[in-house]
C-alpha cells in the first residue's frame, strides 16, 4: 500500500484509528487473527457490529489489515502496524521501579566494553523479555584518559584506549616498522604527560605542532607517537567502516527463538538470516542515530528482518552517538517497551557524558 494513505488515514477519521489500535491491540495480546465481534466485546468503541465491520473492510482496501478468507479475522500488515507505532502509539508511564533499576544496575557498572554493553543488552533483555541490543559509539571522537602501546610481534603493536569513563578497548596495529617495546614505552610515557583527555585527532594535531618545534632526541619519540597515533585512527576508521561494535545479549537470543511467532521453519530461518547479517543490524541501529528520539522500526517484507520490529532510541557521549534497542517480533507490547527504551539511553547519555 502506498504510504501517503497513512496520513490520510490519520487526518480523516477517528473511527478507524480507533478500531485498528483496537486490532493492533488484540492481535499484541492473543496472536490470533482478530473478529469484528470480539472488537465489539472488549473496547468501547460506541459502534454497532455492521460499523465496525465496514471499518475493518475500509482497512482492509487500505491495505492496513488482511484476512486469511472471508470467515477469518484480520491481522495488521506492516504498514497497519508502522501506521500504530507512528501515529497511534500510546505510551505506557515507566515506574519508578524500573527506572531506579535501569539507573542503578548501569551506573553501578564495570566500564570496560564487553562488561559494560553486554550488561545494558541483557538490562534491556531481562525488562522486555525480548532481545537486547547496544550498538557502541565509535572511539574517534570520545575523549581519551589514556593511550599506550604494548609490543605483539615484529611490526605489530596493540593500541589500547581507555576513555574519561573508563570504557576499554584494543586495536591491533600492522605498523610500517619495527618497534621495540622500550621505544613504546617513551611513547607511553610521552601521552601519559599530556592534559587528558584528548581525542585521537587532538592528539595527531598536537604531535605536529610540538615536532616542529622538537631537537634532536625528542624529535624520534615524537615521530613515533605520530605514527602510532595515526595508525590508531586509520585502525578505528576502518572498524567503522566495517561495521560497529554491536552487543546484543545470548539469553534474550534464546527468548526470541522460544517465542510462539518464530516457532514455525521459516520464521526461524528469518531469526538465523537476522543474527548472521550483523551489518544489517548496525545499519539499523545506525538509521537511529540520526535522529534524537525513540524510534519503531518495523522489519520490511522480504528482508532478512522480514516479520521482525525493533524498538531503538540513540545516546550521546558529546559529538558521538550510539543506540540502544530491543528486537522482537511485531507484535511486541510497545506502550511498555518504548519507555524502557526511551529511559535506557538517557541513562546511558548521562553516564557517557559526565
Amino acid at each position: 500500500m502506498p504510504r501517503e494513505n497513512s496520513p490520510q488515514l490519520a487526518q480523516r477519521s477517528a473511527r478507524r484509528q480507533a478500531i485498528l489500535k483496537a486490532v493492533v491491540l488484540d492481535y499484541i495480546r492473543t496472536g490470533e487473527p482478530v473478529a469484528s465481534g470480539a472488537l465489539a466485546e472488549r473496547h468501547q468503541l460506541d459502534l454497532s457490529p455492521a460499523s465496525i465491520r465496514k471499518v475493518l473492510q475500509e482497512l482492509e482496501a487500505l491495505g492496513l489489515l488482511e484476512q486469511a478468507h472471508a470467515s477469518a479475522g484480520r491481522t495488521p500488515t506492516e504498514e497497519g502496524f508502522k501506521l500504530y507505532a507512528e501515529n497511534i502509539l500510546e505510551v505506557d508511564k515507566l515506574p519508578l521501579a524500573v527506572r531506579a533499576q535501569i539507573k542503578n544496575e548501569l551506573q553501578g557498572a564495570e566500564f570496560s566494553a564487553e562488561s559494560f554493553f553486554v550488561l545494558c543488552s541483557r538490562v534491556l533483555s531481562n525488562l522486555t523479555s525480548h532481545m537486547g541490543m547496544v550498538l557502541a559509539p565509535t572511539l574517534a571522537a570520545l575523549g581519551l584518559k589514556k593511550l599506550y602501546f604494548v609490543r605483539l610481534g615484529p611490526r605489530e603493536v596493540l593500541a589500547v584506549l581507555i576513555t574519561v569513563n573508563g570504557v576499554i578497548q584494543n586495536r591491533p596495529l600492522a605498523t610500517p616498522q619495527d618497534f621495540t617495546q622500550e621505544e613504546l614505552n617513551e611513547v607511553n610515557v610521552y601521552l601519559e604527560e599530556r592534559a587528558a583527555p584528548f581525542t585521537l585527532e587532538e592528539i595527531k594535531a598536537r604531535l605536529l605542532e610540538e615536532m616542529g618545534r622538537a631537537q634532536s632526541e625528542f624529535e624520534r619519540v615524537f615521530q613515533r607517537a605520530f605514527l602510532l597515533a595515526t595508525e590508531t585512527r586509520e585502525a578505528e576508521r576502518a572498524g567503522e567502516d566495517e561495521a560497529r561494535d554491536i552487543y546484543m545479549d545470548r539469553e534474550g537470543r534464546f527468548r526470541l527463538f522460544e517465542h510462539p511467532d518464530f516457532k514455525d521453519a521459516e520464521a526461524m530461518r528469518t531469526l538465523f538470516r537476522t543474527f548472521e547479517n550483523k551489518r544489517r543490524l548496525v545499519d539499523l541501529l545506525n538509521e537511529v542515530t540520526g535522529g534524537g528520539r525513540v524510534r519503531v522500526v518495523i522489519g520490511p517484507s522480504g528482508e532478512e528482518t522480514d516479520g521482525l520490529a525493533l524498538v531503538a532510541s540513540p545516546y550521546f557521549t558529546g559529538s558521538e552517538a550510539g543506540a540502544v534497542g530491543v528486537l522482537g517480533p511485531r507484535r511486541l507490547n510497545y506502550a511498555e517497551i518504548v519507555p524502557v527504551v526511551d529511559y535506557a539511553a538517557r541513562v546511558l547519555s548521562g553516564i557517557f557524558q559526565k
